[in-house]
């Protein structure tokens, strides 16, 4: 008898402790994504956009002649972004990710003219818009996020200015402006990393983190470069990469 009432005694204790176990995973997961199969949110970006590679052989190339690359200091430019998205997530913790922005990239420069009977210091920068469509896979772990996925981005727009001491001018890219838009590639896809974290504030979550992506396919047209500037050494080897580094405060809500 006594061997039986120990043995339930046992039984009973290892049932409560499991089940007090579950609880305590349960309310330590409880985050966004673990309790929703669906979540939706929207994010807003600002942060840095520069053009990595070639960019002063290009300036040099488009503006200002072989040589001047010894005057030019490339420079990020600030950049902003929106994007909506929706998350469906398969298991607690990972989801695949799908949206839908816009995004600015570009870059500056600053040109230091310093020779015998000429000075000038000058600023030069351009921004592409571009519509923004990222797919991502997304690992959620108690409110810390990470995902990796590639971007898709279509120009929709661009501006230049010119600014030096005596004269400031803007310039809006038409799509009839062929000299704006040869040089420029209006499709590009590449990689796209986030890292966050989900703070709970009542029904919804706000998520800051930074988001860094980068254009893989070359961004000018060689063979454009070329035609334009026969006489520019290298005009067909110019490679040009659009890469943006962006602190974002997203908001999400899961049902």
């Amino acid at each position: 008898m006594k061997k039986a009432v120990m043995a339930m005694i046992v039984l009973v204790s290892a049932l409560g402790g499991t089940n007090a176990f579950a609880e305590g995973v349960a309310v330590g997961t409880n985050t966004i994504g673990t309790d929703n199969k669906f979540v939706v949110g929207a994010t807003f970006g600002m942060g840095m956009a520069l053009l990595a590679g070639d960019y002063e052989d290009l300036l040099a190339a488009r503006d200002h002649g072989d040589g001047t690359q010894d005057y030019l200091d490339t420079r990020p430019k600030l950049s902003l972004s929106f994007n909506v998205f929706i998350d469906f997530y398969i298991t607690p913790m990972m989801a695949i990710e799908a949206g839908i922005g816009l995004i600015g990239k570009g870059g500056k420069a600053e040109i230091d003219i310093n020779i015998p009977g000429f000075d000038m210091e000058v600023t030069s920068w351009e921004k592409v818009t571009y519509l923004e469509i990222p797919i991502a896979f997304k690992i959620n772990i108690k409110g810390f996020q990470a995902s990796l996925g590639i971007g898709m981005w279509i120009a929709l727009g661009g501006k230049s200015k010119w600014e030096d001491g005596y004269d400031a001018r803007i310039h809006t890219w038409n799509d009839d402006d062929d000299d704006d838009w040869d040089w420029v590639r209006r499709f590009n896809v590449g990689p796209r990393v986030f890292l966050g974290y989900a703070i709970p504030v009542g029904p919804i979550y706000i998520v800051p983190g930074v988001t860094w992506m980068m254009h893989m396919i070359n961004d000018v047209d060689n063979e454009e470069i070329q035609d334009d500037r026969p006489d520019f050494p290298g005009a067909d080897e110019i490679q040009i990469r659009s890469m943006n580094i962006m602190f974002n405060v997203g908001v999400e809500y899961g049902f």
